[in-house]
């Protein structure tokens, strides 16, 4: 995935660009948010490349959306609303924003690896391109994926899981009405590759292929097995290894153990550790030794 399949914008009165973070991309996941520092009109296009999905934070003067198979849109209030357009459908259009602060989170993924992601038991819909719609849920994931964008922090294991579940919203996946479990034998594979790997960064595919399944059913059938996601499990395993080593007045300094237990650096560490246990590193070190 390269920069031609994202969205293009062109600004008709200057060179601008929008305010952008580095667009952050996964196994066949791409996000990037977008940030207008003016209220200049634009032209934007996308030649359908990848499926497309968009969540709005957006004011507008005026403006039109064209996307293949629709009428055109014209809409002015575009806050908390949605924008989908599946690989092989352009979707063009112009905006001349309102001013104030405007912003959407794009996010593009490529069907193949997408369902690659996903296990055959699930059965994937052919969904139309839609504009400017409402959909809680799928809202409540995009957000968080605009959370994870704007954050170099963000762990890729959630990252990734956040992109399997919008994927999953988007292309209407409906999960079995039952699901099985993990067995003794999978579930004792990706425990001990957590343990064995609490360096670093692990990611969503690691753990499936520990359980030997695809993305999509390990995160279910690892949910129905232990009560947690992935990633909640992997930062209490994290969190876990921490809380032995700080037990040791003559260990490690604190930052020292947030780096071998596989946080990005101590901050990250601390609100982890604070959010889990409901105090700083400092003070569990403190009041156990």
């Amino acid at each position: 995935m390269n920069s031609k399949d994202t969205l293009q914008l062109d600004f008709t009165r200057s060179h601008r660009r929008p305010v952008s973070p580095e667009p952050r991309s996964w196994r066949g996941f791409r996000a990037e948010r977008i940030v207008l520092d003016s209220d200049e009109p634009y032209e934007f296009r996308t030649l359908g490349a990848t499926h497309y999905l968009a969540l709005h934070d957006m004011r507008l003067d005026d403006g039109e959306l064209y996307i293949d198979g629709l009428s055109p849109v014209r809409r002015t209030d575009l806050r908390d609303t949605l924008t989908y357009a599946p690989r092989g459908c352009t979707l063009a259009g112009w905006a001349k924003p309102r001013p104030g602060p405007n912003s959407f989170t794009a996010f593009y993924f490529e069907p193949e690896q997408a369902a690659d992601g996903l296990d055959a038991r699930y059965a994937r819909l052919d969904p139309r391109p839609f504009a400017y719609a409402r959909n809680a849920a799928l809202c409540a994931t995009m957000n968080k994926i605009k959370d994870v964008v704007s954050s170099p922090d963000a762990d890729s294991l959630y990252a990734e899981a956040l992109c399997l579940t919008a994927a999953i919203e988007i292309l209407g996946v409906e999960q079995p009405a039952t699901l099985g479990q993990l067995t003794k034998t999978q579930l004792g594979r990706v425990t001990d590759y957590v343990g064995a790997n609490l360096h670093r960064p692990i990611s969503l595919d690691e753990l499936a292929g520990a359980a030997g399944l695809s993305r999509s059913h390990f995160s279910r059938a690892f949910k129905a097995t232990t009560g947690l996601g992935p990633y909640r499990f992997v930062t209490g395993r994290r969190i876990d290894r921490a809380r032995a080593l700080l037990a040791h007045r003559d260990g490690p300094g604190i930052g020292a153990i947030g780096q071998a237990v596989g946080f990005a650096n101590a901050g990250v560490f601390r609100r982890a550790f604070l959010q889990s246990i409901g105090m700083t590193p400092q003070q569990y070190r403190k009041e156990r030794c």
